[in-house]
């Protein structure tokens, strides 16, 4: 059976990459940021999108379970290879997998309820591999935002909570909880014990002799999520030697920095610069960012056909202006009142395209005229995020206005559902993790592993500065001294890998 990675091809039963350790300058061991860990990162976290676990099974990989909502597949049932015991594990897989598809109106009314007061939509996957000298790897890749519409509410919980997005802690919270339900019965026979847990694996890394290491990847919310599950696991006395961890366009999690050096932490987040999931969440991330800047030919290999677009390119360039999460919810309320500018026959026709891609066509078609109701209500929730975030009285009406009369002028030129369309393909292409299978081109951050590995540039993050996109006819833009990027690009001759 084929044991390499459906996206990257690597092998996923060599894992030295995971396990390997560098000395830093002051003397703290730490993990080696390579090609290899990364692509084996981007598999694990591409497999919590699609729960296809077979290449991982033949690679040695074992004791599965599976997180999805507020649901959790573990234990001896799930890992069943024989007989009925491999039939209903294998149902149990597909199961798992079908609960992270589901779009019914139904279930999206009922999951769409139950998100009123918390969050309860952490998707993840779990396993262990036996590593050399009697060590254990466990690994848990952590899915982003679904396609269902309730999968996105955690993302705008923006109140503070713990100094944390309080969404995102609601996630995290949410798996902690199952942590001493998630169950490794064939590593526990192996060790002669009784129960395995993944918190007895937790607690075991607080010892110095610990025969585990944990392993996490995720992309997008996943990387917010594991972030914060890392924070709180080394805050209860996880060594980090035991810890390693790939973030893939991972967002902000923190609103102040608590009085550690953040990027003492062993994880790594990939980051595409086109990208502004990364920029937004709260304002500061956990571990080391990695930032790749694309040139166009990146672009022109991961962005489709709709490089080609003048539309695509002017959304591309606005979106370079969206610095933080305070800009992204002050572009979203601008972009909110250039819609309820127009028209209202085209004015629905860009709603109608909107929402389509979050809540399935039934559902739309029972909200009918209501729909431009669904716009007040991203302009009142991105003012109420802002005011959250930012601990501001009001929104500055100044800067919406600003953007608004910028919305509007590209409005113009290209037109109202052009450019609309635009903005979501600019805010989507740059932040796909693999490819669906349903085109040829290679997504940006499967692209930035096997392609551009070697021009990822190492980041201290502080903030993101607007930049021009490069253009063919022109030199590439220098970041003068004293910009954010030079504070930013400064700290890469001081740190040789």
């Amino acid at each position: 059976m084929e044991k390499a990675g459906r996206f990257t091809g690597c092998a996923l039963d060599n894992i030295t990459s995971l396990l390997t350790h560098r000395a830093e300058m002051n003397g703290r061991e730490g993990p080696v940021f390579s090609q290899d860990a990364a692509s084996l990162s981007l598999e694990l976290a591409a497999t919590a999108y699609d729960v296809q676990m077979d290449a991982w099974q033949a690679a040695g990989w074992h004791d599965f379970s599976y997180h999805t909502d507020n649901k959790l597949l573990t234990g001896t049932a799930v890992n069943g290879e024989k007989g009925v015991a491999g039939i209903l594990g294998s149902y149990l897989r597909r199961l798992a997998k079908s609960r992270i598809l589901r779009d019914n109106p139904i279930s999206q009314i009922r999951g769409a309820l139950r998100q009123r007061e918390s969050s309860d939509t952490c998707k993840a996957v779990i396993m262990i591999r036996n590593a050399s000298g009697g060590k254990y790897l466990v690994a848990i890749g952590f899915m982003g935002t679904g396609k269902r519409i309730y999968d996105w509410f955690s993302n705008f919980r923006l109140e503070r909570e713990e100094n944390t997005h309080k969404g995102f802690l609601q996630l995290v919270r949410e798996f902690e909880e199952k942590a001493d339900r998630i169950l490794f019965p064939e590593t526990a026979r192996e060790l002669n014990l009784d129960r395995l847990s993944l918190q007895d694996i937790f607690l075991w890394c607080r010892r110095e002799d610990s025969p585990f290491r944990i392993w996490m990847a995720g992309h997008s919310q996943g990387g917010a999520i594991m972030q914060l599950l890392a924070l709180r696991e080394i805050s209860r006395g996880m060594l980090p030697c035991h810890l390693l961890g790939y973030g893939f366009a991972s967002p902000s999690v923190l609103y102040e920095n608590p009085g550690y050096n953040l990027a003492g932490f062993p994880l790594f987040h990939i980051i595409n610069s086109d990208d502004v999931t990364p920029r937004i969440g709260a304002m500061l991330h956990v571990g080391e960012t990695c930032v790749l800047i694309p040139e166009n030919e990146m672009r022109e290999k991961c962005y489709a056909k709709v490089w080609e677009s003048d539309a695509f390119r002017a959304a591309l360039r606005e979106m370079q202006t969206i610095r933080d999460t305070k800009t992204a919810l002050l572009w979203t309320m601008a972009l909110g009142y250039a819609i309820q500018d127009l028209p209202d026959a085209e004015g629905a026709e860009v709603i109608t395209g909107m929402f389509g891609r979050l809540v399935p066509e039934k559902i739309l078609n029972l909200l009918g005229g209501r729909m431009e109701r669904g716009i007040d209500y991203i302009i009142r929730t991105a003012e109420k995020g802002y005011m959250l975030a930012t601990g501001e009285l009001k929104a500055p009406m100044g800067t919406v206005n600003f953007y608004r009369q910028k919305i509007r002028m590209n409005i113009g030129r290209y037109g109202a559902k052009a450019y609309v369309q635009a903005v979501l393909k600019a805010l989507s292409q740059p932040h796909k993790l693999r490819n669906s299978g349903e085109d040829q081109t290679m997504a940006s951050y499967q692209y930035i592993v096997t392609h551009c590995f070697t021009a990822i540039r190492w980041r201290i993050w502080h903030s993101w500065a607007p930049y021009r996109l490069q253009d063919e006819r022109k030199p590439a833009h220098k970041r003068t001294a004293g910009s954010r990027f030079a504070v930013l690009s400064a700290q890469r001759s001081r740190r040789k890998r």
